[in-house]
């Protein structure tokens, strides 16, 4: 049973009723776009609480602070999964594993155990980060309340501990048990950090995330089409599967500012001669992933493979990294005033990986459980270079190697030009970029009671070259991409590598444009895949947001009304395959004409903010076919959503 969040429910009326919460909002995934110079089309400016990355942290130069949001656009994206744009395939039920249609390759270096992330805004990691520098407190709450019990919930505290110190803590949840059999979802996330420079010179930073995650897995409808004759009969493939994820994370940092202080007789004073900043970086990641099913193994996975228990199903895998880093960059830990022409950031890594999956069908003994144990290390070295970003004219380019284990003798190097910065209205970007990259572990070795495998894939090489354009009111974007054995998920949810290479092609095109107090924003996105036999992607993509923005009673509510709307243009939908938990290319249905409506309210009286949401209101007219992101979760009809956020800085 989903557990229900009774004190959380109290503790949110009680600050409701007897506090006046103050201004702003954070970007949180979902929740529109942060940018500090951003004003709302009411009239509404951030808030004056700045935050900041981890990069930013250690070179100020490059990254500048943000501020909080603090506007009502885009509130209603209340899911933490949830972008803008809202390029996503879903299950149907929040909390669960999630597609991203836009096709984006990871060319960053290093180990990967899985080729995606589908659990993304669902768990915190350590790079997504964000350090708020409130100057006392800063806190939010954040609820919102569904259809069929639907909850999702979110605290964050921070506080400046010190005049040079500052420390925050967040605790994130999602309990939903799913409109149809099979579809509850049990998350929650915590978040801890603490930052700040205690010594002239001397910056450091901590930060530690918890992430579990608990999801039922159904398989999907057993009968889709008895399904659409009567919703009732929403027989799915298994009953008693469950998929677990459970990650905790610790990362130290700490930097510090080499230079001499130089005296100049002439004007009496001391300057400072800047060395270089050298930092130092600890991580430690741990995640466990069990896949349960307390029952015989359901025959409609793998079908062809005979499981090693026919009884239960328990398969426990972990992976554990630890990793140290060495920086030397050339830019100041606090900002001087004097910009520094070109920034370098000289780098090497040292990984430790060890893998644990169950070993299923030999050296055990009875009542053992036993695993196989693979360890590997490696060392990366890496160059990244950047022009001042202010200029007219900038560039930068990066560079990457790895010697020794998993990953052995991968590399990536790329860079961009740009024209214009970020003050003009007109910016143009080239880039391009090259990597040779190992596949995800799990395309090389899984173990399961269902199947297992051990392949020997060849290395796949990825070029991307790309165009940004930025106009008034309008952006345009531009890729090309050109790939040689890619490895993917094929029809039979086993994993495959093509001999020829082929190539994608994606352009993106948004607008905002306004006529009295409407607004609109429409982001339109087009991808060509050279290749059938590949992961699937619609070549057609939309999403539009068209909404009134008004004011009453003197300008104490103001409120957004309007409609939210998403188009997928026909194509093979990927499948998901819950015994390993990744998508996979499947020739057995291809979708119609997707189109999903949402109608909203956001509204902000005084300092309090809310949403009012019906999901999907095409639902209500009963000749609408289910529309399924993924093969086969229905997406629910209609549903209501209520949503409010309070903000609090004393």
């Amino acid at each position: 049973m989903v557990r229900c969040f009774t004190p959380f429910v109290l503790v949110f009326f009680f600050l409701f009723v007897y506090v006046s919460p103050a201004k702003g909002y954070d970007d949180e995934p979902g929740h529109g776009h942060v940018n500090a110079d951003h004003e709302d089309v009411a009239g509404e400016k951030p808030s004056v609480v700045p935050w900041t990355t981890d990069e930013a942290l250690f070179n100020p130069e490059l990254h500048k602070e943000q501020l909080v949001d603090t506007t009502i656009a885009g509130f209603h994206h209340y899911d933490f999964h949830q972008t803008e744009n809202r390029f996503y395939a879903s299950k149907g039920n929040v909390g669960h594993a999630v597609r991203w249609l836009r096709f984006a390759p990871d060319l960053s270096p290093g180990f990967s155990f899985t080729p995606d992330t589908p659990y993304s805004g669902y768990r915190f990691s350590l790079d997504s980060i964000r350090y708020h520098r409130p100057v006392h407190v800063f806190s939010e709450l954040f609820y919102v309340l569904g259809s069929e019990r639907e909850q999702l919930f979110y605290a964050k505290h921070n506080q400046r501990l010190h005049e040079r110190v500052t420390g925050g803590l967040k605790y994130q949840t999602v309990n939903s048990p799913g409109l149809y059999s099979r579809l509850g979802s049990r998350n929650a996330n915590f978040l801890l950090y603490l930052e700040g420079e205690p010594r002239e010179r001397y910056r450091a930073a901590g930060s530690l995330i918890i992430n579990r995650i608990i999801n039922q897995e159904s398989g999907g409808l057993r009968d889709h089409r008895s399904f659409e004759e009567d919703d009732v009969r929403d027989s799915v493939l298994v009953y008693s599967a469950e998929s677990r994820r459970r990650g905790i994370a610790f990362r130290i940092q700490q930097s510090y500012q080499a230079g001499v202080y130089r005296e100049d007789d002439t004007l009496s004073y001391r300057s400072f001669v800047n060395l270089g900043q050298l930092r130092h970086v600890f991580t430690y990641k741990r995640q466990a992933l069990v896949f349960d099913e307390p029952v015989a193994p359901s025959p409609f996975f793998y079908a062809d493979e005979e499981p090693h228990n026919v009884q239960f199903t328990f398969d426990s895998t972990l992976v554990q990294t630890i990793t140290n880093q060495l920086n030397w960059m050339n830019t100041a830990i606090q900002p001087t005033g004097q910009r520094v022409p070109l920034h370098v950031n000289v780098f090497v890594r040292h990984q430790l990986t060890n893998i644990r999956q169950p070993l299923l069908d030999a050296g055990a003994e009875e009542g053992e459980y036993a695993f196989e144990r693979e360890r590997y290390a490696h060392f990366e070295t890496g160059l990244q270079i950047a022009s001042d970003p202010t200029r007219f004219f900038s560039f930068d380019g990066f560079a990457h190697h790895i010697a020794g284990g998993y990953n052995d003798q991968d590399y990536s190097l790329g860079g961009s030009v740009s024209l214009g910065d970020a003050t003009r209205p007109v910016r143009l970007s080239l880039q391009a970029a090259y990597a040779e990259q190992e596949a995800p572990y799990l395309y090389h070795r899984f173990r399961s009671n269902y199947v297992d495998w051990h392949h020997q894939f060849r290395k796949s090489r990825t070029v991307n070259t790309g165009l940004r354009l930025l106009i008034p009111r309008i952006s345009l974007e531009a890729d090309y991409y050109l790939l040689n054995r890619p490895v993917f998920m094929n029809a039979e949810a086993y994993p495959e590598q093509p001999d020829q290479s082929f190539s994608v092609v994606t352009t993106a095109l948004s607008t905002n444009l306004e006529a009295g107090f409407i607004r609109t924003k429409h982001k339109l996105l087009y991808q060509h895949v050279g290749e059938d036999q590949y992961e699937r992607f619609p070549k057609w993509i939309s999403h539009h947001l068209i909404y009134a923005d008004f004011s009453l009673f003197d300008e104490a509510l103001f409120a957004h009304v309007g409609f939210d709307m998403r188009y997928n243009a026909p194509y093979k939908p990927m499948a998901y395959m819950p015994v390993h938990r990744q998508f996979y290319a499947q020739d057995d249905y291809e979708s119609d004409h997707s189109l999903l409506l949402d109608v909203f309210v956001n509204a902000k009286i005084s300092r309090v903010r809310l949403f009012v949401k019906f999901e999907n209101i095409l639902g209500l007219v009963t000749d609408i076919p289910p529309v399924y992101d993924i093969p086969f979760y229905p997406l629910p009809e209609t549903m209501f959503k209520f949503g409010v956020s309070w903000m609090f800085f004393d």
